[in-house]
């Protein structure tokens, strides 16, 4: 095979490909957490109009699965542009200062969700070492909770980076 005719992938594109998927694997998993946090809520329903009985954990279970719904597909939708987006100044702009504060503003939501990331990585750990509980009816491990935090934020930030890096190639 001629070697002239091959084209080598930088690491950068295999690390964002990697990325990316991770990121396709984590919404799919947001969206099991959604379709598992709705049969809760239908089986709490069920249950209080057939048994007159309350599932207590169901809306514990719920606000976990919102956390978690959040910090997993966030990373998506930032990669694929599917975010809530104020562009009315920006369409505004010509071309290069458009490219300009996208950069910008991509490298410091790269800055801010990298940061995120470290100190909830550390709350994290703490809550870890220091066998931490939640004060609530199940009283769950607090690292299981906020343990999303810092992986969604760090998937963001990944995903910042590489947008500030796409907003100069445009």
């Amino acid at each position: 095979m001629d070697d002239s005719l091959t084209v080598k992938q930088s690491s950068s594109s295999v690390f964002m490909r990697g990325v990316s998927r991770l990121n396709l694997w984590f919404a799919w998993l947001a969206g099991v957490v959604l379709v598992a946090a709705t049969g809760l809520v239908f089986m709490e329903i069920l249950s209080r109009l057939i048994f007159d009985k309350s599932l207590v954990w169901v809306i514990e279970l719920s606000e976990y699965a919102l956390l978690y719904m959040t910090f997993l597909g966030a990373p998506y939708l930032l990669e694929k542009h599917r975010h809530v987006a104020i562009d009315v100044v920006t369409e505004a702009l010509p071309d290069l200062a458009r490219r300009a504060l996208s950069a910008v503003l991509c490298a410091l939501g790269a800055v801010a969700c990298g940061y995120c990331a470290w100190v909830g990585g550390l709350v994290t750990l703490d809550q870890f070492e220091y066998g931490m509980r939640e004060t609530t009816l199940m009283r769950p491990p607090s690292y299981l909770i906020t343990l999303v935090f810092p992986l969604g934020m760090l998937l963001l930030a990944i995903q910042f980076a590489a947008q500030t890096f796409d907003s100069f190639k445009r």
